[in-house]
């Protein structure tokens, strides 16, 4: 047992100041306010002094596909999810879906492979496998490779679902899929989420089981005055969805609108690649080679390849462009994405009983210090 003594401590929905968190092995055990925990006398001698800091619920990234200079689709290996973790806990993510974009069938496999030799995959940050693709609509292919796109038949998704203790989210279009492979999906308990889709609204009303949308806006049939498309399927029936909030992918003023509409169903991904935490500027992209300028991450021709964004830039991007407080920032980045996965039970917010995750921010908003799963990550920030 340690303790992290005199820091402010967000729960969730208030702050807190002058507490202390008392963390048991991968748990919280206890957050009390100092004055109470000295006269108890049940401070542990090993502590940890968060005098000056902010303490929130460790971040959730459920869209990453690389960072650090690595790419999972590049380089399918434990020493890829060893550098993206390690560079999560920099910029104050302490779990993850490492997302596997459209690629081969023996790739899929591979990272499927991958994800279950892992032991405790939580201890490393990991949650489950976001599969992005290869199930979507040529039309908004965005930055994937057209030719390893196809359509799902329930050979395919009977393997899929019989690896659903791995793969948390498969990103797919559902006007290219059968209802039936959906249904196996869904009842396997993986989440379903709609994007690179081209889908009518009328085409999404149809079917059953859509849970959460993939990076909302981006690679998705606007909304219309005469088709509402994807976007208004959204608006209207609030599926839980993720959003991109780097200012590239989304206008912030779209950002703003889409959280008036949607609220705590709306949480922040970054979709990141290979060149986020570091100043890289040239990167392979599953193959094909891409660039970053001025921030943003793209293809020769100009198409968006991923995002060079961390979460703590996320954050601060919701307080100061799109003008959330900082308590409603945090939620979309930690509480908002626990809730879309179902684990906001153990995660997402500082109480005791929850798991031991946690980011302590400084009054700039820089990451002082991360704790995932009990372990501290402490570092000096550049």
């Amino acid at each position: 047992m340690y303790a992290i003594t005199h820091t402010s401590v967000f729960n969730g929905s208030t702050i807190e100041k002058d507490q202390a968190i008392l963390i048991d092995g991968d748990t919280i055990s206890a957050i009390l306010p100092m004055s109470v925990a000295e006269q108890s006398q049940i401070i542990p001698a090993d502590t940890l002094d968060g005098s000056g800091l902010l303490a929130t619920a460790g971040f959730i990234d459920i869209q990453l596909n690389g960072c650090g200079g690595v790419l999972l689709n590049t380089d399918i290996s434990q020493s890829t999810l060893d550098t993206m973790n390690a560079t999560n806990l920099r910029f104050g993510t302490t779990h993850y879906l490492p997302t596997f974009i459209t690629s081969q069938s023996e790739s899929l496999s591979e990272v499927i492979a991958l994800a279950e030799s892992i032991h405790e995959p939580a201890n490393q940050g990991i949650l489950g496998l976001h599969l992005e693709g290869p199930f979507i609509n040529r039309q908004k292919k965005g930055a994937h490779q057209e030719d390893c796109i196809r359509e799902l038949d329930e050979q395919t998704a009977h393997f899929l679902a019989s690896h659903a203790d791995r793969i948390k989210v498969i990103t797919l279009a559902p006007e290219q899929c059968d209802q039936a492979v959906i249904d196996i999906l869904t009842q396997a308990g993986i989440i379903v989420s709609m994007g690179h889709t081209n889908a009518r609204y009328a085409d999404l009303m149809a079917k059953n089981g859509i849970q959460m949308a993939t990076h909302l806006f981006n690679a998705m049939s606007p909304l219309d005055s005469r088709e509402p498309g994807a976007v208004g399927y959204v608006f209207d029936q609030k599926p839980f969805a993720g959003i991109i909030v780097d200012g590239i992918h989304v206008d912030y003023a779209a950002v703003r609108i889409a959280h008036q509409l949607l609220g705590e169903q709306l949480f922040m991904v970054t979709d990141a690649v290979t060149p986020a935490g570091t100043d890289l500027t040239e990167y392979n992209m599953a193959g094909t080679p891409a660039f970053v300028t001025d921030g943003k991450c793209h293809y020769a021709d100009g198409t968006i390849a991923g995002a060079a964004l961390t979460m703590i830039e996320g954050v601060r991007n919701l307080i100061q462009h799109v003008g959330l407080s900082l308590e409603e920032a945090l939620r979309m980045a930690s509480l908002y994405p626990a809730k879309a996965l179902g684990i906001d039970q153990s995660y997402g917010v500082l109480q005791p009983g929850y798991k031991a995750n946690l980011t302590l921010l400084t009054d700039t908003l820089d990451v002082a210090a991360t704790v995932q799963m009990g372990q501290r990550h402490p570092f000096s920030h550049r």
